[in-house]
This record gives C-alpha cells, sequence and structure tokens, in this order.
C-alpha cells in the first residue's frame, strides 16, 4: 500500500508475537519469501517470461489471478514502451524492505513492502550507454503457503507503469519515435542546483535517493492521502530558492497551492516563478515547428513536467537531468521515481504540462 514510510518499517529479524508462533513466522523469513517472489516477478515482468510470472501467484485463486493480470499489463507496457522509443531492457534489481509480518493464520501472512527496483537499459540509436533508473513503490502484501510453496495472493498499491487514475483499462505508451537533441549538462543557476540536490536527496524509497531512502521528517506525507508528488515539488521549488507565503506555505498540513497540483501550477504562472511554455499529447511536443526546437528540447535542469487527467494537473515531476542519449529523466513522489524517464507510466493520451522555471540565482 502506498501509505508507507519507509522510516516507519521494521528492522529485520523481528519475530510474530505470541508464545505458540513457530520459527519459520520470523519477520527475516517473511522478508526473504516477498524478496524471492517480488524479484521473481519483476525479472519476469521485464523479459516476457509469462509462465514464470505465473508461478507467483496462487494458483487456481480467483483474487491472485486479477493480481496476476496486472502484472500481464505491466508486462505489455514495459514491452510497448521499449519499442516506441528504441531502448532494450538490460535488467532489474530488487530489493523490498519490509516490515511486521501480521498473520492470518499458519498459512497466510499480510505485510507491508517498499520495492526498491533499479532498472538498466539501453538505446538501440544513437549513443548505446547503459542508463539505470529508480523506482520505489509501497505495497501491502498477501502471501499464502499452498503445501510447502508459497506465493502472492494479493498485492495492493498504485502502480507506476499505469500513473494514470482516470483510465478504466490498462495505459497504452504514445508509439511514436523521440530522438532528442543535445541536451544542458548544468542546471541555468544556483537556485535550479540546489532544487535538484533537494530532489536527489529526498525522493524516498527509490534506488539512488539518499537520505536513508526517507522523505524530509519536516513536511507532511500524503501518500494514502490524495498523494505526495505536489507537496515533494513544493518543497523542491523552496528548496530552489522560493519563499513561503501566505498563499503557498508547507508549514503543518500545507496550503493547498503547496500540496494540490491544480493549484500549485496556478500559483506558479500567478506568481511569475514559472511560466507554461507548453502543453499537449507527446507527438506535438515533439513535433520541431520550422527553424526551431521542440517543446521537448526545449526543457531544462529544474523545469516542471506537469500531468493531466479529465483536463485538470494531477502529477507534478522535476527535471533532473537527461540519459545517454538525451531523453529527459525526473524525480517525483507517488511513486517515488529517481531519474526515471520523464513519460514511462503515462498513457498515449495522457496531456502534459511543460513549465519553465524561474529560479532565483542565490
Amino acid at each position: 500500500m502506498n501509505g508507507l514510510v519507509l522510516g516507519f518499517i521494521m528492522g529485520l529479524g523481528q519475530r510474530a508475537k505470541g508464545p505458540e508462533a513457530p520459527a519459520w513466522r520470523a519477520a527475516f523469513e517473511v522478508h526473504a519469501m516477498v524478496n524471492r517472489l517480488v524479484s521473481t516477478e519483476y525479472r519476469a515482468t521485464l523479459n516476457g517470461n509469462r509462465a514464470k510470472l505465473a508461478s507467483v501467484f496462487v494458483p487456481g485463486n480467483p483474487g491472485a489471478q486479477k493480481v496476476y493480470q496486472k502484472a500481464l499489463q505491466r508486462m505489455a507496457y514495459l514491452h510497448q514502451w521499449s519499442l516506441a522509443r528504441q531502448i532494450t531492457w538490460d535488467g532489474v534489481r530488487v530489493s523490498v524492505a519490509t516490515g511486521q509480518p501480521k498473520w492470518q493464520g499458519p498459512a497466510q501472512v499480510e505485510v507491508s513492502g517498499a520495492d526498491q527496483a533499479a532498472y538498466q537499459y539501453h538505446h538501440l540509436v544513437g549513443n548505446g550507454d547503459e542508463n539505470e533508473f529508480g523506482m520505489g513503490v509501497y505495497h501491502r502484501y498477501v502471501l499464502r503457503r499452498v503445501g510447502p510453496t508459497w506465493y502472492i495472493l494479493d498485492d495492493q498499491f498504485i502502480d507506476p507503469l499505469n500513473q494514470d487514475t482516470r483510465l478504466s483499462k490498462a495505459a497504452l505508451p504514445a508509439l511514436v519515435r523521440v530522438r532528442p537533441e543535445r541536451r544542458p549538462t548544468k542546471p541555468m543557476n544556483r537556485g535550479a542546483e540546489q532544487a535538484i540536490r533537494y530532489a536527489q536527496s529526498f525522493c524516498g524509497a527509490a534506488p539512488g535517493c539518499r537520505h536513508n531512502h526517507r522523505y524530509h521528517p519536516a513536511f507532511r506525507d500524503y501518500n494514502g492521502n490524495g498523494g505526495d508528488c505536489t507537496n515533494f515539488i513544493s518543497q523542491i521549488l523552496h528548496a530552489g530558492g522560493f519563499r513561503e507565503s501566505k498563499t503557498w506555505s508547507g508549514s503543518g498540513d500545507g496550503t493547498p497551492a503547496w500540496v494540490n497540483a491544480v493549484l500549485l501550477g496556478r500559483y506558479l504562472t500567478q506568481s511569475s516563478h514559472a511560466v507554461i511554455y507548453a502543453r499537449g499529447r507527446l507527438p506535438s511536443l515533439i513535433a520541431a515547428p520550422a527553424n526551431g526546437r521542440s517543446a521537448l528540447d526545449r526543457l531544462r535542469l529544474g523545469d516542471l513536467i506537469g500531468y493531466e487527467e479529465h483536463g485538470c494537473l494531477a502529477h507534478f515531476a522535476v527535471v533532473v537531468g537527461f540519459d545517454s542519449d538525451g531523453y529527459p529523466l525526473v524525480i517525483s513522489h507517488s511513486a517515488d521515481r529517481y531519474r526515471v524517464p520523464w513519460d514511462l507510466g503515462w498513457d498515449h493520451s495522457t496531456q502534459y504540462v511543460f513549465f519553465h522555471v524561474r529560479y532565483p540565482d542565490r
């Protein structure tokens, strides 16, 4: 479940309470089972191995088969996105930090987990150096033992590969080829540099994030209560030099403009802290006008990307870099992302909003 925070995940080695709890109920053994199953799931999803993927879910159970079908959708999305972006997946490393198990009988256990997945890929055209990005996703797993074997029975989480909540079906990536131009390698000023440094420090569970994979303790965490993406972006902007105001403040629960995507976007433009320079679906953003550069090619380090649902901003991410071939990379919360390709997980119908941010040069 995405309401978890790594700061609340308990140390391994704690055992289930109760005088009759057998040794195999130890938390570190549940941790090992979860890691084995989840690692198998991630690798099979990335490699397109349906049989291996099916092997981690309770056979013949309707609920488990629904979870399996969702995993198949993620498999299809990764395949379609990689074909369209002309990349090859090289692998994925997965580690799951687990909490205290809650036993529901001798053969069933519920446990919270923070998946930390590091994906590797390279471009088939252009610079073919290997790239790596990280995703951190908060889950509520239910495992069941059938005979001697443990399986996944249920898995509740927000899927970063099907991020658009307005969709009734699985997301389908925009099936267009994107050939980026030369990208800037340094932030435009000190404010943007400090904003990016903050984003890298407090991006959470994703591999690559710093600060022991924890959010900043001074701010409320909105995972499980609408999502934490806008709250995090406001923190990044504040770290980049923008001062809090009566309208925009992170004190306490945060003002509406601090935590709500629509209101933050409005605040940024009305205050002239940022300007919207492009809006549209991916094909329009990569189309270059005559004697000009595309909107995608004009993204700068520290700029913001907004993601719209039903015509309203629903998610924010900050541009923190470009991969070996110049593809923009972002950091965000809900799910936690570290240097992830900017459109990965979004649908072909998603409307994007590009903000040039005017960071103070302090």
